[in-house]
């Protein structure tokens, strides 16, 4: 009866940190100054965003809305359907450089690209704001 007990109480245990590890907000990676669209499969009705100094988004139409990166930093997006049913639940992750940025550190000077097919070096903020 003991080593039931054990085994119950295991599973009970693994089964909450499962649903836990479930319930987390998805994370949406984003860099400063970009969109990504995101599409949904039923209607939006109410959209909420946790710090709107951090990313702010816009809807296309009934089903799809777009998430706008504003400045570097971490906030919640919520989206609900028809009789307030959740319908997503993620974490925007805000980045200054984004995917597809590289920092190169060479001592105290940095430089910072823009990378696709080829790197592209971006301005440092000392110079751009330079007149």
């Amino acid at each position: 009866m003991r080593r039931f007990s054990f085994i119950f109480a295991a599973l009970l245990v693994a089964g909450n940190v499962e649903a836990a590890a479930q319930s987390r907000p998805i994370a949406l990676p984003l860099a400063a100054g970009q969109a990504i669209s995101l599409s949904l499969d039923s209607a939006i009705r109410d959209v909420v965003i946790g710090d709107p100094e951090v990313a702010d988004v816009s809807l296309v139409n009934e089903r799809t809305l777009v998430v706008l990166g504003k400045r570097s930093g971490v906030t919640s997006l919520l989206i609900y359907g028809p009789g307030g049913r959740p319908l997503t639940d993620r974490q925007v992750v805000v980045s200054e450089g984004g995917v597809g940025s590289v920092t190169v550190y060479r001592g105290a000077a940095t430089s910072t690209y823009a990378c696709g097919l080829q790197c592209t070096r971006l301005p440092s903020a000392a110079s751009a704001s330079r007149p």
